[in-house]
C-alpha cells in the first residue's frame, strides 16, 4: 500500500506513519505534504493503543453498548438533588479513579452532554476517554461519529474512526461512519478514489452487520443506494 492508497481509504494514521519513514528520494515531497497535513490535525499526538487485551463489546439491538448503561441509569433520576449528586460523583471519578474508571466516566459524561446537545463538550469528554483508555474501540468510534455528525473536519473524524476499526474490525457502525466521511470528502474534494473506497467500506459494513442491527442495516443499504446522489448532486 502506498501513502496515496492509505490516504484515499481513510487510513490516515497508516498514511502518516508511512510518510514518516520516507527520509529521501522521489516520494519525499509527497511524504512532507502528508506529514504537514496530518500533523495539523494532531496525528502526531494521538494516544497509542497498548498491547493489553481489551474486550470490545458489540452493539446491541437498541444501538447501545454495555458502557452506556450508566447513562441510562443517571438519566432516569428525576430528583434534581439526586441527579446533581450522581453527576458530581461521576466528575470525581474522572479525577481520582483508575485509568479505566476515568475513561468510563468521561465516556458517560460525553453521552450526557450529547443528549443535552452540547456537542463540543461531548467531543472533549470522548477524547479524554480515549486518552485514558486508548484500547477500547467504542471510545474512538463514538468520538469520530460525533465529530462527523456535528461539524468537525473530515480528517478529524476519520482519524478516530480508523483507530476504532483497527481495534474492533467487525464493527459495522464505525465502517458505515467511515464511508460517510469518505463520501463527504469525495464531494468536497472531487477525488474519485474516495468514493471507490467508500463503496468497498459500505459492502464490508453490510457484511459485518448483525441480524439484530436492522436499523443500521437499512441505513447502510440506503447509503449504498443513494451514494451517487450524495456526491454528484
Amino acid at each position: 500500500m502506498t501513502m496515496d492508497d492509505y490516504f484515499y481509504n481513510g487510513e490516515l494514521m497508516k498514511c502518516y506513519e508511512l510518510a514518516m519513514q520516507v527520509a529521501e528520494g522521489p516520494d519525499k515531497a509527497l511524504a512532507d505534504k502528508y506529514i504537514a497535513l496530518l500533523e495539523a490535525y494532531d496525528f502526531a499526538k494521538y494516544p497509542k493503543p497498548t498491547l493489553l487485551v481489551e474486550t470490545q463489546h458489540g452493539e446491541r439491538a437498541d444501538e447501545s453498548y454495555p458502557e452506556s448503561d450508566v447513562v441510562v441509569e443517571i438519566r432516569a433520576i428525576k430528583d434534581e438533588v439526586a441527579f446533581a449528586k450522581r453527576v458530581t460523583e461521576l466528575e470525581e471519578l474522572a479525577k481520582t479513579g483508575t485509568a479505566n474508571e476515568k475513561a468510563q466516566s468521561f465516556f458517560t459524561q460525553g453521552e450526557l452532554f450529547l443528549f443535552a446537545h452540547h456537542y463540543n463538550e461531548s467531543v472533549h469528554c470522548f477524547k479524554q476517554a480515549v486518552t485514558e483508555n486508548p484500547n477500547k474501540g467504542l471510545y474512538w468510534g463514538i468520538t469520530g461519529q460525533t465529530m462527523h455528525r456535528f461539524g468537525w473536519m473530515p480528517f478529524d473524524a476519520l482519524g478516530y474512526l480508523e483507530q476504532a476499526i483497527e481495534l474492533d474490525p467487525t464493527n459495522a457502525r464505525w465502517k458505515w461512519n467511515k464511508a460517510l466521511v469518505l463520501i463527504q470528502l469525495a464531494k468536497d474534494l472531487k477525488k474519485a478514489p474516495f468514493i471507490a473506497n467508500a463503496a468497498i467500506t459500505l459492502e464490508d459494513a453490510l457484511a459485518d452487520c448483525g441480524d439484530h442491527q436492522r436499523s443500521l442495516r437499512d441505513a447502510i443499504q440506503n447509503t449504498i443506494n443513494n451514494m451517487d446522489g450524495y456526491v454528484f448532486s
